[in-house]
């Protein structure tokens, strides 16, 4: 019986490891997504992009609402893009 606890206690351990290095990788690719998406040269690529849709900077380098919301749903749905590939 002993040996059983301890196998489980080793699985238990690697299986919360797994989880917290997973939890790793989803953070660096958040933080990656972010750094990527709040960049202003990023946001003047969207801005010939989109074209005259609606503005997503302002004449100073600023977002505008639009391009917040814009960027907002672009970090959402890359995000999911990458939760939704294999975790291994």
């Amino acid at each position: 019986m002993p040996d059983d606890s301890k196998e489980q206690s080793k699985t238990q351990s690697a299986f919360s490891m797994n989880r917290v290095l997973l939890k790793a990788k989803y953070s660096i690719y958040s933080a990656l997504i972010f750094f990527l998406l709040a960049n202003p040269e990023t946001a003047l690529v969207i801005q010939r992009l989109v074209g005259g849709l609606f503005h997503v900077v302002t004449s100073g380098g600023a977002l505008t609402i639009h391009g917040l919301f814009l960027h907002t749903a672009l970090f959402f749905f890359i995000m999911l893009g990458l939760m939704l590939l294999p975790s291994e």
